[in-house]
């Protein structure tokens, strides 16, 4: 198999990962929130967490198509950096912090590789 051909879908692949990593989670903070049943419903008034929650569904979608991968990353290296700072160190567990610090790495590598091969060139 010939994978200098292939080489160009690696970072779509990862493109692809770290999209869904954002997005799923996003519909379901933004599904428990409208229901009650999340944990953040709690914090339904504050506005950061409807811009977190807003922003992990659309860099996530952003991220899944290709739409400016070099500048969607950083919003979301942010919020993973925040999380690291406002939830994992305070309640310390790590798995969830080497998730954090993966999820960072693998946007970086994306602004550092490109969008990949299938993604879309507005």
């Amino acid at each position: 198999m010939d994978t200098k051909k292939l080489k160009g879908y690696a970072p779509t692949v990862l493109r692809a990962g770290l999209g869904l990593l954002f997005l799923l989670p996003g519909i379901d903070k933004l599904i428990g929130m409208l229901s009650g049943g999340h944990m953040l419903a709690g914090m339904i008034g504050s506005g950061l967490t409807w811009i977190v929650l807003l922003a992990e569904i659309i860099f996530g979608v952003a991220l899944l198509v290709g739409w400016k991968v070099k500048l969607t990353v950083w919003p979301l290296v942010i919020i993973m950096a925040v999380a690291i700072f406002m939830m994992v160190i305070p309640n310390f567990n790590l798995p969830n912090f080497m998730f954090h610090i993966l999820a960072i790495a693998g946007l970086v590598s994306l602004y550092l590789s490109g969008e990949g091969a299938a993604a879309m060139k507005i």
